[in-house]
């Protein structure tokens, strides 16, 4: 339960609340379990706050400090939290359905099970953050910044993730159907057993990248870095791969059936045990 003194400050403004943090021995004012819907916290300094449980429908939040600060299983619908500092904060559980981050700094912060679908990640930073089992179907992550980022099992289903950076990113599992990924860097990234089925990764890189029973039937990768990486047990089939970089790239027990490979570079490419029937190869032929 919140402290009641502690939501007395908070009743007298921004202004006199920071300036209460500045001075206080308090290290963690606790608000857990309050109401605060469409409050006007633009500013605020939340730093280490308990805000477990809290309800924040659409309140406002932009520019606030939330470093450490814990919103287990907070409701955080449709919350402005644009340009917000939430750097190793834990918001493990916590619905932020359709809730607007862009610039938000969310770097080494817990996001496990949480509810991001529809939300406004744009130009996030989300380095190294803990997204595993996180819904974001449908949510806007263009150009953010994911590198090294958790997203094992995470539902990313027609998300947009255009030139978003995702260098050594896991997303082990992770649901990436008909995702939007143009342009986006996935080098080094982790991608077992994921789903990108009609995902567009037209000129994405995905160089040096392992993607061990991946699902990439029917996706486009026009233009793509593909060099050294590793596509075993993966289904391609259907998927357009011409003007691709396959240069040293493992095919092993790959289904590239109905692929277009024209105009690719297969310099050093390794089709072991592929299924290649009536792929269209780099000069234009169709394989029998």
């Amino acid at each position: 339960m919140a402290n009641e003194e502690h939501l007395d400050l908070l009743s007298q403004g921004i202004e006199n609340w920071n300036q209460w943090r500045e001075t206080a021995s308090i290290d963690a004012p606790d608000l857990s379990g309050s109401d605060l819907n469409q409050r006007k916290l633009s500013g605020i300094d939340l730093t280490r706050a308990n805000l477990q449980h809290v309800i924040l429908l659409g309140a406002d939040l932009t520019s606030a400090n939330l470093h450490k600060a814990s919103l287990l299983g907070a409701d955080l619908t449709g919350v402005e939290l644009n340009q917000a500092n939430l750097s190793n904060a834990d918001l493990q559980g916590a619905n932020l359905f359709g809730a607007y981050l862009s610039g938000a700094n969310l770097s080494g912060a817990n996001l496990s099970d949480v509810k991001l679908n529809r939300a406004d990640l744009s130009g996030v930073n989300l380095s190294g953050a803990n997204l595993s089992h996180v819904n974001l179907l449908g949510a806007d992550l263009s150009s953010a910044n994911l590198n090294g980022t958790i997203l094992s099992q995470a539902d990313l289903s027609r998300a947009e993730l255009s030139r978003a950076e995702l260098h050594q990113a896991e997303l082990d599992g992770a649901n990436l159907s008909g995702a939007r990924l143009i342009g986006a860097n996935l080098a080094e990234a982790t991608l077992s057993d994921a789903n990108l089925s009609s995902a567009r990764l037209n000129r994405a890189d995905l160089s040096n990248a392992s993607l061990k029973g991946a699902n990439l039937n029917g996706a486009t990768l026009l233009g793509a870095k593909l060099n050294r990486a590793v596509f075993h047990d993966v289904d391609l089939s259907g998927a357009n791969l011409s003007g691709a970089n396959l240069s040293q790239t493992v095919f092993r027990n790959a289904n590239l059936s109905g692929a277009n490979l024209r105009d690719a570079h297969i310099e050093d490419t390794i089709f072991e045990d592929a299924n290649l029937s009536q792929a269209t190869m780099p000069d234009g032929t169709i394989n029998e």
